[in-house]
């Protein structure tokens, strides 16, 4: 971390200047007084530094700001300290930065080793630039060799996977988001997953490169297939029972009527009668089936 202590006039004159000449800002043998200080930095950085100034003088209050030019991170503090001059701070916190920047490189990378999905990311030229120990062990197993960082996605790829793979990947660094399904065998054993290829843009919106999860949906897949099974058992199910329910019904209903409306004598009556108990026994035996195999179906469903 290097500090420079600039005094400023009102419009950003440097009218005294201590610099530390490790920041490469500043050349040994240059003086710097009765010179703008906007023209320290890039010309982009000049409206920015003019704002920030004019706010030191209206405010008469600590200003800070920050940002990068090139690969050094500079953060100027200034404040008024009269109507027409200021005391400005500039510091190179680019080692503070960088220092920062690997903390967190370090805490993502921990953070994405334990994600228990396989996550992945590449860039246009298909360098692999990140990935956890999921994906790694899993592209070890598929290919037999150990895919590192820095190697080409493709590497140990065989014909089928690149033929397969490529237009994927070409479709999402075109900007699409890609999502998908499907079923794959591990040494004999099947299982599911789920992958989603993200594009992935810089501050100019371009494309740089994607980011890939795949995800373990075995036992999520699992289930929808046995709820898809037990859904088609039940249609049918209730397709034949409602079959079988109609014709009791439909003879209790019939012989009631013809209680109600016909002029019958009492052997008749009786008749009638034993032909409804007959009837609703059958449709009780329908009931009690139709429970039993209910029952059926969730413990099964349990086991």
């Amino acid at each position: 971390m290097y500090d420079s202590t600039l005094m400023l006039s009102r419009i950003g004159i440097i009218l005294n200047i201590d610099a530390d000449f490790n920041d490469h800002l500043f050349e040994r043998g240059v003086d710097y007084t009765c010179k703008n200080f906007t023209t320290l930095f890039n010309a982009s950085q000049t409206e920015l530094l003019k704002n920030f100034l004019d706010k030191v003088f209206t405010t008469e209050k600590l200003q800070c700001i920050e940002f990068f030019q090139g690969s050094s991170f500079y953060q100027l503090k200034c404040i008024a300290t009269s109507p027409g001059h200021a005391i400005c701070i500039i510091t190179n916190n680019t080692r503070h930065l960088d220092t920062l920047m690997e903390l967190e490189n370090h805490n993502m990378k921990t953070l994405v080793d334990t994600y228990i999905d396989w996550v992945w990311s590449f860039d246009i030229n298909f360098t692999l630039v990140t990935a956890n120990k999921g994906f790694l062990e899993a592209r070890r197993r598929v290919d037999n060799k150990a895919l590192s960082i820095g190697d080409n996605i493709f590497k140990y790829v065989d014909d089928k996977g690149y033929k397969k793979w490529m237009p994927v990947y070409e479709r999402a660094l075109s900007g699409e988001l890609i999502h998908l399904e499907e079923k794959r065998d591990n040494n004999g054993v099947e299982y599911y997953v789920e992958i989603y290829i993200s594009p992935v843009y810089n501050k100019q919106n371009e494309i740089i490169g994607c980011l890939g999860i795949t995800r373990d949906i075995t036992e999520r897949k699992h289930a929808q297939l046995a709820i898809a099974g037990y859904t088609s058992k039940l249609e049918e199910f209730a397709f034949k029972t409602s079959h079988d329910l109609r014709r009791p019904v439909a003879n209790i209903m019939g012989v009631a009527n013809l209680l109600c409306t016909a002029d019958l004598d009492e052997e008749e009556k009786a008749k009638a009668i034993n032909y409804i108990a007959v009837s609703i026994n059958e449709l009780d035996s329908i009931v009690i089936s139709m429970t039993e195999i209910i029952q059926l179906s969730q413990n099964k469903n349990l086991d």
